[in-house]
């Protein structure tokens, strides 16, 4: 009997510790894509995109596939500005297709729909075609990333100076920004919020927490990444808490019901 409850206890444990992984898909700026894990800054290079650094890549929670967004200028050509998705295995780009204005910051809220700012635009990007469609000017120049939090409030990370970037508020149904202050670190490229904390990653390789009411970034570690974007939570990987809570009571129910079964 204790062993098989031993046994079930261990296999919750090992649900639980499984939630504390916090990975995030990083696009650096020789075009590789990476698995990273924040909580113990270790990384693995998927590969390489094949076209390029992603100037953004963003993960949609409702199917875990990731894309990015490129701009692309061939000898004596013009500028083309492309819209991919990712390999989260490789790290490998298929070219969907491209927008007509320069994009690089790219996030998914709740429902699956992606939104991109490049400049001082904000749109909505379609899946199929990569087309993106104006919402409206953010008054803000975006430094390359945005991200939603848990209450569907937007973030964008934009430029101030060389020194610094700061963290902008946007309304998701015009486009207007409002800032909320200097995060106090500059090339602030990629930003991911894991249980109700944003989390910005620097070209510089820095990684950060941020504060949401005032702005200011505070120092995690190096994490050797010279980042052009970052999104994702493994949520392929890593479930909800509730969900690993559910999963070890039906474990734990198991268990004694072959308690029962034995004893009767």
């Amino acid at each position: 009997m204790f062993k098989q409850l031993s046994a079930v206890f261990v296999a919750a444990g090992l649900l639980i510790a499984a939630s504390s992984a916090q990975a995030v898909f990083i696009g650096d700026d020789a075009g590789n894509i990476h698995n990273h894990n924040v909580s113990t800054n270790t990384s693995v290079n998927l590969g390489n995109t094949g076209v390029g650094p992603m100037f953004d890549i963003a993960l949609n929670p409702l199917t875990d596939r990731l894309y990015g967004v490129t701009v692309n200028q061939p000898l004596n050509q013009p500028v083309t500005y492309d819209f991919h998705e990712i390999n989260t295995t490789t790290g490998v780009a298929t070219t969907i297709g491209n927008h007509s204005g320069f994009i690089n910051g790219l996030t998914f809220d709740s429902s699956g729909v992606l939104y991109g700012v490049g400049l001082d635009f904000l749109y909505t990007i379609n899946l199929a075609t990569g087309a993106a469609a104006t919402i409206g000017t953010t008054g803000y120049n975006s430094s390359g990333d945005i991200a939603f939090d848990s209450s569907g409030n937007l973030f964008m990370s934009a430029t101030l100076d060389a020194t610094t970037d700061q963290l902008i508020n946007l309304d998701v149904a015009t486009g207007v920004g409002s800032l909320i202050g200097e995060i106090g670190y500059a090339s602030v490229f990629g930003l991911n919020f894991f249980q109700n904390v944003l989390y910005g990653f620097t070209l510089g390789g820095e990684t950060i927490s941020i504060n949401t009411a005032t702005g200011a970034g505070a120092f995690i570690n190096n994490n050797g990444l010279r980042s052009n974007g970052a999104d994702g939570a493994g949520m392929s990987t890593v479930p909800e808490p509730s969900v690993i809570a559910l999963m070890g009571l039906g474990l734990l129910g198991m268990g004694i019901a072959s308690v029962r079964r034995k004893a009767a």
